[in-house]
């Protein structure tokens, strides 16, 4: 049971929302899917004046615009697995969306705006989106901002979202042809992850690598983004190669991430693994492709 009160608003539009924000900024807590802010609220953590559920504002759309796929904010994991676009241009998206710790009720309840605001080291989406060159799409009172995600995710459980200010939507560039891995590491089937790991792979014909991409999640505060083109680009990604990749990848970990779930050291120790998988699936990935 929530223990305050506070005023419910459902805005129908994205002024709407901007509207009702500005009438208090500082006391107004935004509602995605649910999963991070009821229990929130149910343990007083957050003592909101007004709560501000975006669920009718029409922002639940996966859509492609020009070179842009447009997510929007109270997009559920289900609506990622269910929609072709994601399927045909965002694999990764759909292979973490699949791997939501939680099941049928998280992934028909849990939102991809409401992971990313929420902040948690441990999320499952935050890899996913960094690998893909998600950008987060932000209304104000003023102007709508967009923020490379390694500018929104500012520290554990910190945003860069001023007061008065709502993530709507997260943007993703149409990536080009290519296959994804992704890989997590947790304690059991309920539990929060201790690390993941989301990479991108393409190879030409001589199966040579011409793109990379790897972003380490749940292993410190933010992402963690590899830059292993540098490493794999122009060479056959071998299992020694794919190997050396992953362990420079543990090398760009920084201050890990520690908590009930892991310890620092633990995380530090287990991102080499968890980087190597992922490569190693994205390279089955391209495999399987080529055998279809």
């Amino acid at each position: 049971m929530i223990p305050t009160t506070f005023h419910y608003a459902a805005p129908a539009t994205v002024d709407e929302l901007t509207a009702l924000l500005a009438e208090d900024p500082a006391g107004s807590v935004v509602l995605s899917g649910g999963t991070w802010v009821v229990p929130s609220l149910n343990r007083g953590d957050l003592t909101p004046r007004c709560l501000v559920d975006l669920r009718r504002a029409g922002l639940s759309s996966v859509e492609r615009s020009g070179d842009v796929i447009r997510v929007g904010a109270t997009a559920t994991y289900a609506d990622l697995l269910a929609s072709p676009l994601i399927g045909d241009e965002l694999a990764l998206l759909g292979l973490m969306a699949r791997e939501v710790t939680g099941g049928p009720q998280i992934h028909n309840q849990g939102t991809l705006g409401g992971s990313l605001c929420a902040a948690r080291p441990g999320s499952d989406a935050a890899a996913a989106v960094g690998t893909l060159g998600g950008v987060a799409v932000v209304a104000g009172p003023d102007a709508v901002r967009r923020i490379p995600l390694g500018e929104f995710l500012r520290d554990a459980f910190v945003t860069c979202l001023a007061p008065g200010e709502a993530l709507i939507a997260i943007e993703f560039p149409v990536q080009p042809p290519g296959s994804s891995g992704y890989y997590k590491l947790k304690r059991g089937g309920s539990s929060w992850p201790i690390a993941t790991a989301a990479a991108l792979l393409r190879l030409d014909a001589d199966g040579v690598c011409e793109r990379a991409a790897l972003t380490l999640g749940a292993v410190a505060a933010v992402p963690v983004p590899v830059p292993v083109e540098q490493i794999l680009r122009g060479r056959r990604p071998e299992p020694g190669l794919l190997d050396e990749a992953a362990r420079f990848a543990a090398d760009r970990v920084g201050v890990p991430w520690d908590d009930e779930l892991a310890s620092g050291r633990y995380r530090a120790t287990v991102s080499h693994v968890v980087a190597r998988r992922a490569l190693q699936r994205a390279l089955s990935d391209i495999h399987q492709v080529t055998l279809r």
